[in-house]
């Protein structure tokens, strides 16, 4: 049974959790489900809601997931497409969908079943499920770019995610409320190797991926779907001392029950794993590190320095706030802290530096980590649930939507910048190979990023069946597309801004040779009429600019 031909999921799904939840650890053996319409499936399910039971619904509203709803989840790329408005939470969701997914086909298996119950795994299959829920609540608004100038490491986000999930008294509450093993198996879950998850969750082809690249490329207007596809657990064959024999090179180590397994795709999966590693490759290349998305990502950096270094009270929390980032490590950050500042709160005191801090460069600097004003006001959609009439603001919010309406309707510096679509453009130097013979000495005023993809890393195999049966890893699979272990692609640009350089002293002179010297990267929308599919809110004769205003 594939769910997308599922008119009513709800149903089986019942089935599934009942089964799930029968067992005597678990404190709330009913189920209830919560039914949601997850837009990236409209397309292909007959019924497009993802479900879950009131005891993983309690997760989905902890204050470290309904922080995740406030984080956009491309950050400064709606910069390049206002269509890429969407959160975290709605991926997250998405990702544990896809992981509801994996087991509920092999639930249809009786074999896998049995092995469940005989090795007393239910309750690991639920913690990963939670897992796979939260496996991007420590993420930072603006993730990767933020944190590695904050907490100088890229994937910063997993330890703080794993210490959240681990740590935060929220969570193991609901953890322990479904059975008091549950936050001992999350533990375990983290450290351990259960039933092939880490092939499935954290791989070349696992369910963070498969969400996140239909989902960002039905936003970004050209929609591709990757279903979800079953595969078969091959016992690896033993010799007399238990130790796992291969002569085809497989990638064998123990789960915790103490067998040894490999999770083989079908013949006929073969295309949809291929198409997914070229869907990767292609919005890499295009979207996530496309030359222009990260020199605005990289401004990121220049405005943290510029900020940091000048004394005023315009912004004192994102100030305190950064500064508990920089002088904390990872084992010792306050989750409380970290848990409590989200997107909004970001957007919130960036719209006060950039109209009141002292120091202009500063203001620009602000301006450009700001979204141009149409994207801004998409991504305000998403955060604050404006499409929900009923929904509740904070004060703090309410506060927000003030400034937000002041940049609409005034004639500020600010609300002209983001106005302005070649604003980026003009304050964005994209530098020449030559570039060490106009700033020599300067090196620390170039933002470079050097960027290797392996569209497919050996070291997490993919194992296929051919038309015969036999198993083959990936790349030496006879009716592969590629070499797909030897695709790599390098990806280097180089860029100042000239806020930044004129903060750090820089003459116009200079400033103006640069540019003389630089091939500009031209702004152009996306047009509607190209896209295959239109995600930009209210776009049937409605301004978001009048939405807001009515708030």
């Amino acid at each position: 049974m594939r769910l997308e031909d599922v008119e009513n999921k709800q149903k089986v799904l019942q089935d599934f959790f009942t089964w799930l939840f029968d067992d005597d650890r678990i404190n709330n053996k009913s189920i209830s489900l919560t039914g949601e319409v997850d837009l990236s499936l409209c397309h292909d399910y007959m019924d497009p809601n993802i479900y879950y039971p009131d005891q993983i619904k309690a997760f989905f509203e902890s204050a470290p997931m309904k922080r995740l709803s406030r984080i956009s989840h491309l950050g400064l790329v709606a910069n390049e497409n206002p269509n890429m408005y969407h959160n975290r939470l709605e991926h997250s969701k998405g990702v544990y969908y896809r992981k509801l997914e994996e087991l509920f086909y092999n639930f249809q298996n009786p074999e896998w079943v049995k092995y469940i119950e005989d090795n007393n795994l239910k309750l690991y299959l639920i913690g990963d499920l939670i897992k796979m829920a939260g496996h991007d609540v420590g993420h930072l608004p603006y993730s990767h770019a933020m944190e590695e100038q904050l907490l100088r490491k890229r994937g910063a986000h997993e330890e703080i995610g794993k210490r959240i999930m681990l740590e935060f008294p929220e969570i193991q509450s609901i953890l322990s409320s479904i059975s008091p093993e549950l936050p001992k198996i999350m533990s375990e879950l983290y450290n351990n190797k259960v039933l092939n998850f880490s092939e499935h969750d954290e791989s070349n082809y696992d369910n963070d991926r498969i969400d996140f690249l239909t989902r960002d490329s039905l936003y970004s207007g050209s929609f591709n779907y990757l279903p979800v596809q079953p595969y078969e657990s091959v016992r690896v064959n033993a010799d007399e001392n238990g130790i796992p024999i291969s002569n085809s090179d497989y990638s064998i180590s123990e789960d915790i029950s103490g067998n040894s397994y490999i999770d083989v795709y079908d013949f006929s999966s073969l295309q949809e794993v291929e198409k997914a590693l070229e869907l990767r490759e292609e919005q890499y290349k295009n979207i996530y590190m496309a030359p222009r998305v990260q020199a605005f990502e990289h401004s990121i950096r220049n405005f943290i320095e510029a900020f940091l270094s000048t004394e005023s009270n315009v912004g004192i929390n994102l100030r305190n706030y950064l500064m508990i980032l920089k002088n904390s490590d990872i084992e010792n950050l306050d989750l409380n802290v970290f848990v409590n500042f989200d997107g909004i709160n970001l957007y919130s005191e960036l719209l006060d530096i950039a109209e009141s801090h002292e120091n202009a460069n500063v203001r620009d600097l602000a301006t450009m980590i700001i979204p141009r004003l149409d994207a801004f006001l998409n991504i305000i959609y998403s955060h604050l649930q404006v499409y929900n009439k009923s929904h509740d603001y904070s004060d703090s919010d309410k506060t927000f939507l003030q400034k937000v309406k002041r940049v609409i309707t005034g004639n500020s510096q600010t609300s002209i910048n983001l106005r302005n679509k070649n604003f980026l453009d003009d304050n964005i130097i994209f530098l020449p190979d030559d570039k060490n013979l106009i700033l020599e000495n300067q090196q620390d005023l170039i933002s470079s990023y050097n960027y290797s993809l392996n569209t497919y890393k050996i070291s997490e195999p993919i194992y296929v069946r051919d038309s015969y049966g036999k198993i083959y890893e990936l790349s030496k699979h006879p009716n592969r597309k590629c070499d797909w272990d030897k695709k790599k692609t390098l990806l280097h640009s180089d860029f100042v801004y000239v806020p930044f350089l004129r903060f750090k002293g820089v003459s116009e002179d200079i400033i103006n040779n640069l540019k003389r010297q630089n091939k500009p990267y031209q702004y152009s929308d996306v047009s509607l009429e190209n896209l295959t599919v239109n995600m930009r809110p209210l776009n049937v004769g409605h301004k978001m600019e009048d939405v807001i205003l009515e708030i």
